[in-house]
């Protein structure tokens, strides 16, 4: 993906602003940038439940020696607080990478989330804690002798899109979003302005005018621009 913006790190400033900004409207400013973001397929196991952090990525592979314990990892040691672990299982369903020590843990160190290609177990533990957990869905067995860890801190591929580590990740009830480093104070500013757009929106149709008009009046072909953009964008047609 080329760079659209020079590069900076992401401020606390900028986290918290995405807190307040859901994926509906992130993905909107990340189509406005030619940009593919969503992780296709992997949804909520705790509704209600959404996270922002910094991507801690953990690479999975099939165990190919069955001489002695495989166990599945102790990479958790590793992450720090306020980061988003995102773990790549292949998408494989017949065994976990996830389950109720590791989010005992997750919650104990301050751990924003976790994202998995792939399924987790647990799930009672998981939604009594109120862990936002992200993934293809939730099968009881084992991951132990099945796979093993291969490496942390990679470039994953999820459902054809790169996560590398550092990456943005917001997830909510609508699925999961990565955004690149070097692009996300300018998605961000996108998602703010869709955000303004649409509520602009609800306020028409609210008053009365009709759907057509209030897209119309408030640029709905183009929601990220802000308001002085769409007044250029209006007298340049």
């Amino acid at each position: 993906m080329p760079k659209l913006f020079e590069s900076v790190q992401l401020s606390q400033a900028l986290l918290d602003e995405c807190e307040q900004l859901d994926t509906a409207s992130l993905s909107d400013a990340l189509d406005s940038l030619g940009v593919s973001g969503g992780l296709l397929g992997i949804t909520t196991q705790v509704p209600g439940s959404r996270c922002v952090g910094i991507a801690f990525t953990v690479q999975y592979e099939p165990v190919g020696d069955s001489h002695g314990f495989k166990n599945a990892a102790n990479y958790i040691d590793q992450v720090p607080p306020g980061a988003v672990i995102v773990s790549s299982n292949a998408g494989r369903q017949d065994c976990t990478v996830w389950g109720d020590i590791m989010t005992h843990f997750a919650v104990a160190r301050g751990i924003k989330g976790t994202v998995i290609d792939g399924v987790a177990r647990d799930i009672d533990t998981v939604v009594k804690l109120g862990y936002p957990l992200f993934s293809r869905g939730r099968f009881m067995q084992s991951a132990k002798n099945r796979t093993q860890l291969k490496a942390v801190q990679v470039s994953l591929e999820i459902g054809g899109v790169t996560v590398n580590p550092g990456d943005l990740l917001v997830c909510d009830g609508s699925g999961c979003l990565v955004i690149a480093q070097h692009i996300a104070a300018e998605v961000i500013r996108r998602a703010r302005a869709v955000e303004h757009t649409e509520r602009q929106i609800i306020g028409a149709i609210t008053a009365g005018a009709s759907l057509e008009e209030a897209r119309k009046t408030y640029r709905y072909d183009q929601p990220w621009l802000g308001a002085a953009q769409k007044v250029e964008a209006e007298l340049a047609q």
